[in-house]
């Protein structure tokens, strides 16, 4: 699951920035799942009800509410991935962290170090 930004030096706000963006994508995408599922119960419950009156009526209906579970199992997977991206991002920008502040305490270490001789 790389992306072509993996492969450049990014900072941490860039990084940032970036998984705000995930997110924000992944509950839109969810969302819009939501009242797909809804408007897909709609069609099945209404093609139910027209399927003795109306067969071939009731089978376009069946069938838009097939095609829209097929979208909501995309934009679900979408969904997830653009999540799972958003937390392997911030384990970098986590591990980034880390780093410097560990970076800073050998300074500071370093330092203290120095000055009790």
């Amino acid at each position: 699951m790389f992306s072509e930004k993996d492969l450049v030096a990014r900072s941490a706000e860039d990084m940032a920035r970036e998984v705000e963006e995930l997110l924000a994508d992944a509950k839109r995408l969810r969302e819009e799942c939501e009242a797909a599922t809804k408007k897909e119960a709609e069609l099945r419950r209404l093609s139910v009800d027209m399927r003795p009156s109306d067969g071939e009526k009731a089978e376009t209906l069946w069938q838009e509410a097939e095609q829209l579970r097929e979208e909501f199992k995309e934009m679900m997977q979408l969904s997830m991935e653009k999540t799972l991206r958003a937390a392997e991002v911030q384990h970098r920008i986590d591990v980034h962290d880390l780093i410097e502040s560990m970076d800073d305490s050998d300074k500071i270490w370093n330092e203290a170090a120095k000055a009790g001789r």
